[in-house]
C-alpha cells in the first residue's frame, strides 16, 4: 500500500505513515488502501526502477516498456535537460574566468543553448529510432521508442553533470569528457535500438542504426550550432566563433 500524502510505499495494514507520519487510516479509509497521488507514485515508480535498472538495465528497460510506464522516462530526460544546462554553464564559465569577465556570455545563451540544444538532439534521435524500427517492420509505437531512450539516459545525465564540473577546471578535460559522453550516447543507444527493433543482430539493422546516428548529429549541429546558439548570442559570427575558438 501507499501513503495517500507522501506517495511512499509502506506495510498494508499500516495505521501511520513511516515517512511523514500521516495517519492513513483517516484519509484512505478504514482500510488504508488509498491510492498514492500522481507525482508521489511517479517518483516511487522512479525509485523502483533506478535499483532494477542498475541490477539489470535490459530487464528494467523491458519492465518499463512493460507497464507502459512513461513517467520515469520523462522524469529521467528532465534530468539529463537540467545537465545539458549545466554543462554549457561549465564551459562558458571557464571561459570568463579565463578571459578575466572579459567575455560576457549572456544567460540566454548556456540556458536556452543547452535547453532546447538537448531537446532538439533527443526528439531528433527519438523520432530516427522509431522510423528505423518501422523500416524493421517492428510493432513498436513512438511512445517505445520515447521510454527506451529515457530509460537509457541514465547514465548520460552523469556524465554530463561531471562533464560541467571538468570544464571548470579545464576546457581540454571538459572537451575530452564531451566526447566520451557522445561515444557512450551512441553505445547506449545500441540497447534502445533493440528494445524496440526485431533482428537486431542483423547487417541491415546495424546500417540503419548507424544512419540514425549519422543523420541525428548533422542535422543537430546544423540546427544547434548554425541557427539556435548563433540567434540566442545575438550574432552568427561574434560570441560562438569566440567560444568554440577558445577551445582550440
Amino acid at each position: 500500500m501507499f501513503c495517500p500524502k507522501c506517495g511512499k510505499e509502506i506495510p498494508d495494514g499500516s495505521a501511520f505513515c513511516s515517512s511523514c507520519g500521516t495517519n492513513v487510516n483517516t484519509m484512505g479509509g478504514p482500510s488504508g488502501a488509498a491510492k498514492p497521488s500522481a507525482a508521489g507514485a511517479a517518483f516511487s515508480g522512479l525509485g523502483g526502477f533506478l535499483k532494477g535498472y542498475f541490477a539489470s538495465p535490459v530487464q528494467a528497460t523491458r519492465d518499463t516498456l512493460a507497464k507502459r510506464d512513461l513517467a520515469t522516462p520523462l522524469i529521467l530526460m528532465g534530468a539529463q535537460l537540467i545537465a545539458c544546462i549545466l554543462m554549457l554553464l561549465g564551459f562558458c564559465l571557464k571561459l570568463q574566468m579565463m578571459s578575466y569577465g572579459y567575455l560576457e556570455v549572456p544567460f540566454q545563451f548556456w540556458f536556452f543553448g543547452g535547453l532546447l540544444g538537448d531537446a532538439i538532439g533527443v526528439i531528433i534521435f527519438v523520432a530516427l529510432l522509431f522510423g528505423g524500427a518501422k523500416i524493421l517492420k517492428s510493432g513498436c509505437t513512438f511512445q517505445d521508442a520515447l521510454m527506451a531512450c529515457g530509460c537509457h539516459s541514465i547514465f548520460i545525465t552523469i556524465l554530463m553533470v561531471i562533464t560541467f564540473l571538468c570544464f571548470l577546471i579545464s576546457l581540454e578535460l571538459g572537451a575530452w569528457l564531451f566526447i566520451i559522453t557522445m561515444i557512450l550516447w551512441v553505445a547506449l543507444g545500441v540497447s534502445s535500438f533493440q528494445m524496440i527493433a526485431p533482428e537486431t543482430e542483423s547487417g541491415k539493422s546495424w546500417l540503419i542504426y548507424l544512419a540514425v546516428v549519422a543523420i541525428t548529429i548533422i542535422l543537430t549541429l546544423l540546427i544547434v550550432g548554425n541557427g539556435l546558439l548563433p540567434a540566442l548570442a545575438g550574432s552568427s559570427s561574434g560570441l560562438t566563433s569566440s567560444l568554440f575558438g577558445s577551445m582550440f
